[in-house]
C-alpha cells in the first residue's frame, strides 16, 4: 500500500533562531519539554509536533537543537525527513549553525524544503529585502535554491498563513512512501508514562508493524511485545513508514533501551562491525581524510566512533567522494542506500557523509580492482543485480531468501516473488522454495551441479555393482565445506531435475542400473543362503572369505549391492544380516520396550539368542541409528524402532 500522507517536516537553523517557537505558532504544541530547556531558552533534545493542513494532510514536526554541543541531537532529528523547514532569523541572517545543518540535510539526501525567514517584527522593510536576497545568494546551488522564503513573525503572528500555504505546496510534491520493506524504526526518545509503562519513540524508516507482535532492539538482544501504537499522538492498531510512531512496550524498562538502537522485528534483522559505503567530503572540510582516520558516524539515531578504511586511493579531498569500509568501535544496524554523517573527532565538525553499499561486508584489503570493481556493481546495479552479486559470492552454499532481505533491504516476502522471477527468466536456482528458500546463482548451481555428478559417473565406472555411493561419503568428495542442511537441499534440488536418485542415503546418477555380473550374481545367490540361514549370527567378512574362498573385496561389492537394494542390513563395515532377521530384531526391541524403560545385556540376549561376539555390534548399530541411547550398562528407548535397514 502506497500512502501520500506520511510526512515528515524537520526544522533547521542557529540556534536562538526562533525555531521552537515558529512550530509553536504552527502547531499549538510547545515543543521544549525539558526543565533546563526551559530555564535556558533552548532546544537540547527533539520536540515533536503533529501539524494538520488546510487541506487536512496531516504531518510531523522534528524540532531539533541549534546549539552546536547539540548537533548530534541535530543529526538524530534530520535523518528521515522529508523536507526541512529552515529558520534563518531576519535580524542576523545566516549563521554557522545554518550551515552546518544545510550541510547536514544535503549529506542525508534531503530533497525539498522551505525557508522561514524569523522575527521580521525586529526589523524594517528595507533590511528584509536585503537579507532575503542574501539568503537567496546563499541557498544558490544547493537543494533550496528554489525553495520560497516566507518572512514570519511569532510574536504578531504575521506571515503565519503563508508559511502553512508553503508548507503544503512543498509536501504535495513529496511521493508516496510504501509500507513495504523491513519494519525499522530507530529509537530517538524512551520515557515511562504513567499507566502505559515504557514508550519508545522514533521516525519509522520502512516497513509497518502491528499491536501484538514481538519485536526486537538492536544492536543488543532484548525482544519485547509491542502493547500499543500511536501515529502523529493518535492510537493506531498499525504504523506505516514514514510517520512519528511511538512504541508501547510490553514488560520492558526504560533503562534496558536507549536512543541509538532501532526496533525491528526479531529474527529479521542482525548488528555489523563493518560498513561498506561511499563517502562525500564537503568541500568546506577542513582538510582531507586520511586513511583510518577516526570518525563520528551519525547513522539514523546512532552515534559511533569509526575508523575510515579507503579503498581506493590515499586520501579523500575536501570536495570529492570514494569508497571506505567503516570499522566500528561499537555494532550498529544498517540497510543499503542507509545515509549517514561523518563529523571529526576533534574539534567536532561535520566534515561529510554518505551512504551505505553493503550492511554486512567481510574485511577488505585496500587498494584491491576487485574490492572496488565489486561495490561499484552493487552500488550501481538494480536490486537483482545486487541479488546476483552476492549469490555469486556464496558459491557452493547459496544464500537463502532471509539472508538476501538483509543485504538488499526487501523484505522475506518480497526477495522471495523477486527470486521467483530471477528464477522464471534462469538467473538464479531455486533449491528450496517456500519456507527456508534457499537460491544459488545460475553458474554456482551449474558448477556444484557438474562436480557431483562427474563424482558420481567416476563411482559407477568403477563399482557397476553399487546402487550408488553414500550421500556422507559424496559430500566428503565434491561438498566437503557444505553444512548438512544446504547439502540436502541441494541434492533435493537436483532430484527435482531428474539429475540424480535418491534411496535413502544412497545417491546415483538418475539413470543408473546396478548391474551384477553372472559371476557375482551367484555369489549373492551363495551368500543370501548363507546368511538366511545364520540369521543375527551371520558371520563376519572374513569368515565368509575363507569359507566360501572368494576375496574380502569381491564379497564387499556384492554384500554392498545386496544392502542397496534392501536384501541386507549393513550392521558394520563387516557385518551383515538378511532383512527377515533384522526386521524380527526391531519387533523384538519395540516388544521389550512395550512394557519396560531399560535393556540390560542379559535383556538383550534373550531378545536375540546369540551371544556377545554378535551382542555387542548389534547394540552399538541400534545407538547408532538412535534407537537406543546407552546409560552406564543399560540400553533406554530413545526413537522408533521401526526404521528401514
Amino acid at each position: 500500500m502506497t500512502t501520500q500522507g506520511h510526512i515528515i517536516i524537520g526544522t533547521a537553523g542557529h540556534i536562538d533562531h526562533g525555531k521552537t517557537s515558529l512550530v509553536k505558532i504552527l502547531t499549538g504544541v510547545d515543543t521544549d519539554r525539558l526543565k533546563e530547556e526551559k530555564e535556558r531558552g533552548i532546544t537540547i533534545e527533539l520536540g515533536f509536533a503533529p501539524i494538520t493542513l488546510p487541506s487536512g494532510l496531516r504531518l510531523g514536526l522534528v524540532d531539533v537543537p541549534g546549539h552546536e554541543r547539540f548537533v548530534r541531537n541535530m543529526v538524530a532529528g534530520a535523518t528521515g525527513i522529508d523536507l526541512v523547514l529552515l529558520v534563518i532569523a531576519a535580524d542576523e541572517g545566516v549563521m554557522p549553525q545554518t550551515r552546518e545543518h544545510l550541510d547536514i540535510c544535503q549529506l542525508l539526501g534531503v530533497k525539498d524544503g522551505v525557508i522561514a525567514l524569523t522575527k521580521t517584527d525586529m526589523v524594517d522593510d528595507e533590511w528584509l529585502e536585503m537579507i532575503t536576497e542574501d539568503v537567496r545568494e546563499y541557498l544558490s546551488g544547493t537543494f533550496l535554491q528554489d525553495a520560497p522564503i516566507v518572512p514570519v513573525s511569532s510574536i504578531t503572528g504575521s506571515g503565519k498563513e503563508e508559511m502553512v500555504a508553503a508548507i503544503e505546496a512543498a509536501a504535495r510534491k513529496i511521493p508516496g512512501r510504501t509500507d513495504k520493506g523491513i519494519f525499522r524504526l530507530p529509537v530517538d526518545r524512551v520515557f515511562t508514562m504513567k499507566g502505559f509503562g515504557t514508550v519508545v519513540t522514533g521516525t519509522q524508516t520502512s516497513g509497518n508493524i502491528s499491536t501484538g507482535e514481538e519485536i526486537l532492539f538492536l544492536p543488543g538482544d532484548r525482544k519485547t511485545k509491542l502493547r500499543g501504537l500511536q501515529v502523529h499522538g493518535e492510537s493506531v492498531s498499525k504504523s506505516s513508514a514514514g510517520t512519528r510512531t511511538a512504541l508501547n512496550l510490553q514488560g520492558i524498562d526504560k533503562d534496558e533501551i536507549h536512543r541509538g538502537q532501532t526496533a525491528v522485528r526479531a529474527g529479521v534483522l542482525r548488528s555489523t562491525l563493518m560498513l561498506d559505503a561511499k563517502v562525500r567530503l564537503l568541500p568546506s572540510a577542513p582538510r582531507p581524510l586520511k586513511n583510518r582516520e577516526r570518525v563520528r558516524l551519525h547513522l539514523y539515531t546512532a552515534e559511533i566512533m569509526t575508523r575510515t578504511i579507503i579503498l581506493e586511493g590515499e586520501v579523500i579531498q575536501p570536495g570529492e567522494e570514494g569508497l571506505i569500509q567503516l570499522r566500528l568501535e561499537e555494532p550498529a544496524i544498517a540497510l543499503p542506500g542507509d545515509r549517514f554523517v561523518i563529523r571529526s573527532y576533534s574539534p567536532m565538525a561535520t566534515i561529510g557523509g554518505g551512504h551505505i553499499i553493503d550492511p554486512l561486508p567481510g574485511k577488505h584489503r585496500r587498494n584491491r580492482p576487485p574490492v572496488i570493481e565489486r561495490l561499484k556493481r552493487l552500488e550501481e546495479g538494480n536490486l537483482q543485480d545486487r541479488v546476483e552479486v552476492f549469490l555469486e559470492e556464496a558459491g557452493d552454499f547459496g544464500l537463502e531468501a532471509a539472508n538476501l532481505s538483509v543485504r538488499t533491504g526487501l523484505d522475506t516476502p518480497e526477495m522471495k516473488e523477486l527470486l521467483s522471477r530471477m528464477d522464471d527468466d534462469s538467473k538464479v536456482v531455486l533449491a528450496v522454495t517456500g519456507d527456508g528458500t534457499l537460491a544459488y546463482s545460475a553458474a554456482s548451481f551449474d558448477r556444484i551441479k557438474e562436480r557431483l555428478l562427474n563424482a558420481l559417473e567416476k563411482f559407477h565406472q568403477a563399482n557397476p555393482a553399487r546402487a550408488g555411493i553414500g550421500r556422507e561419503e559424496l559430500r566428503m568428495r565434491v561438498a566437503r565445506q557444505l553444512p548438512d542442511r544446504p547439502y540436502r537441499n541441494l541434492l533435493a534440488a537436483l532430484q527435482d531435475l531428474s539429475a540424480i536418485a535418491l534411496d535413502g542415503d544412497i545417491v546415483a546418477i538418475g539413470s543408473h542400473e546396478a548391474k551384477l555380473t553372472p559371476e557375482q550374481e551367484a555369489l549373492a545367490g551363495k551368500l543370501m543362503k548363507l546368511l538366511d540361514k545364520s540369521q543375527v549370527s551371520a558371520p563376519f567378512l572374513p569368515e565368509i572369505s575363507e569359507d566360501l574362498k572368494v576375496p574380502p573385496a569381491d564379497l564387499k561389492t556384492v554384500l554392498n549391492l545386496l544392502s542397496d537394494r534392501g536384501d541386507l542390513a549393513r550392521i558394520k563395515d563387516d557385518y551383515f544380516i538378511v532383512s527377515r532377521a533384522h526386521e524380527s530384531l526391531m519387533k523384538g526391541v519395540e516388544e521389550y520396550f512395550s512394557t519396560r524403560q531399560e535393556m540390560a545385556l542379559a535383556d538383550f540376549r534373550e531378545i536375540v539368542n546369540t551371544t556377545r561376539k554378535w551382542m555387542i555390534p548389534l547394540l552399538e548399530y541400534l545407538d547408532r541409528t538412535q534407537v537406543t541411547m546407552r546409560k552406564g550398562d543399560v540400553r533406554i528407548k530413545r526413537g522408533s524402532v521401526n526404521r528401514e535397514p
